[in-house]
């Protein structure tokens, strides 16, 4: 039985590595001609460029296990089921369920190293890329000066040479015009007959040693002068930081760039909140229910001593305080002769009064409820990148579940037939959970149904198709799959597209 386990494994791992290496060809290409232009227009170092790539890998290597699994598990028993080794197998008196077992163990190994790898490395790896994206978004494209012509992507500064020799990291010029505009009310001209261009990487700076040349200043507020100045030797430097990649840091990170953990604790804190605004809303309606009803009906009432900033600041409003009350003494105690009219006006202050706290409790039970769906939305999207980094491991086991029958159904251990059924399983699995997140992000349904329908669903079947591989009956008729492939291969083609960007979108 060890030597039949260690078999059944050898027949997996060449595919499984096979597969893994397409797979993760595939994304890079992909990522490639998306990120070709913006690696190439910004002047990259070559190391910064197999930087971006290298933690590019975090996600992909989290993506190409399972499709890898799935991959392997087809062809493995695709083969062993087209060579008769199946048969031979069960002849032995050993069962499939037999047969699968070790792969399900190699499965379950892969599965808690992602469920690891998916909350201590690609957290990391998706912090640091995108500090990368965002420094190289705002790197601007290399100087590049070209001999006889005018160059003006230098902030405030134009540049024009009619000879240019390159030589290391200084270029000797001839001819050299310079514009100056770094002050609103002052043009400066500088003419030179040759000098010298370095780039100070260290000070970020673009330095001009010109020789024989002449300088000229008009100020635009006094247009009657003209200033005129010849120098044998004339340094410029011009601030170029922005040109250079300046790497930062930063402690805030995105849903894709925490652990479980860190999210678990978020999602607590969250629920800390939704709680104090539920409370908040109870004790504004208890206050209202019982200054006009008579009862709170058993919600808490508010008082001065509560910590809540809201609640202070509406009591301040509420009946009972200072300048309410003396008001009203003032109008019912004043027996002077235009009594009537006191009393009038008491009653439109106190009209007033009551339309306020009406407008103000109507606005922060508005807001209230706004952050409550706030807190809420914000729960759902950090529950569903939780229970992302457990589905998408444990898809592996499923996998195996769904692949293993169907190589036996197939009884074709070709590439063609696994990175077929594969890529369309596949899919399939990563459209439902890019649709679930979706719907649980807006409330529709539960993380939990969000991240796991697809597993079950897929598992359930797997597990059927199991159940019919071991009876030997066959409901899938694969010999009309090509067929059918050959038909529709430009629709299955555009909607693989539609997914594949979908999916895209969705990891960045």
């Amino acid at each position: 039985m060890s030597i039949l386990t260690r078999y059944v494994l050898r027949q997996h791992v060449g595919p499984f590595f096979f597969g893994f290496s397409i797979i993760a060809l595939i994304f890079i290409l992909n990522l490639l001609f998306r990120e070709l232009n913006r690696i190439l227009s910004k002047g990259l170092p070559l190391q910064v460029v197999g930087e971006f790539f290298l933690l590019n890998m975090g996600w992909i290597v989290a993506l190409a296990v399972p499709m890898a699994m799935l991959t392997a598990s087809l062809m493995a028993f695709g083969r062993l089921s087209a060579d008769n080794e199946i048969t031979a197998i069960k002849a032995c008196g050993i069962s499939m369920y037999r047969l699968i077992l070790p792969v399900s163990a190699a499965a379950a190994v892969l599965t808690i190293f992602l469920i690891w790898y998916n909350n201590a490395v690609l957290p990391e790896s998706n912090h640091r890329l995108a500090l990368l994206i965002r420094d190289i978004s705002r790197k601007k494209p290399t100087i590049n000066i070209e001999p006889g012509v005018w160059y003006d992507d230098l902030s405030n500064y134009g540049l024009l040479v009619s000879e240019i020799e390159d030589s290391g990291r200084v270029s000797m010029v001839r001819n050299v015009l310079i514009n100056d505009y770094s002050r609103y009310d002052v043009t400066t001209t500088i003419t030179a007959r040759r000098g010298y261009i370095q780039v100070n990487e260290k000070e970020g700076l673009l330095e001009f040693l010109l020789f024989d040349g002449e300088m000229q200043e008009i100020n635009i507020k006094k247009p009657e002068e003209f200033r005129r100045l010849r120098f044998p030797r004339h340094i410029v430097r011009i601030d170029i930081t922005d040109r250079f990649l300046k790497r930062s840091e930063s402690s805030a990170r995105g849903d894709r760039e925490k652990s479980a953990a860190m999210m678990r604790k978020e999602v607590a804190e969250a629920r800390t909140e939704l709680a104090q605004k539920r409370a908040i809303i109870d004790a504004l309606m208890g206050w209202y229910f019982n200054h006009y009803l008579g009862s709170s009906f058993g919600l808490p009432m508010p008082d001065s001593a509560d910590s809540s900033s809201v609640l202070r600041k509406f009591l301040n409003l509420a009946p009972g305080s200072p300048g309410i009350a003396t008001r009203g003494r003032v109008a019912t105690t004043n027996h002077s002769a235009d009594l009537k009219e006191r009393d009038r006006a008491a009653q439109r202050m106190l009209q007033l009064r009551a339309l306020q706290r009406h407008r103000t409790l109507k606005a922060q039970v508005r807001a209230q409820i706004g952050m409550i769906r706030s807190y809420k939305r914000r729960i759902n999207s950090l529950s569903v990148e939780i229970h992302k980094k457990y589905s998408i491991p444990v898809a592996c086991l499923v996998f195996v579940l769904i692949g293993a029958p169907l190589g036996v159904m197939a009884r074709s251990g070709g590439l063609g037939v696994g990175g077929g059924i594969s890529l369309g399983f596949f899919l399939i699995y990563w459209a439902s959970l890019i649709g679930g997140e979706d719907l649980a992000d807006r409330g529709i349904i539960s993380p939990f149904l969000a991240m796991w329908s697809a597993n079950i669903i897929v598992g359930i079947f797997g597990v059927y198709l199991l159940i019919q591989s071991v009876r030997e009956t066959r409901f899938i008729q694969f010999h009309r799959i090509g067929p059918y492939l050959q038909e529709n291969w430009q629709k299955l083609l555009l909607f693989g597209f539609f997914i594949k960007r979908k999916l895209a979108t969705t990891d960045e």
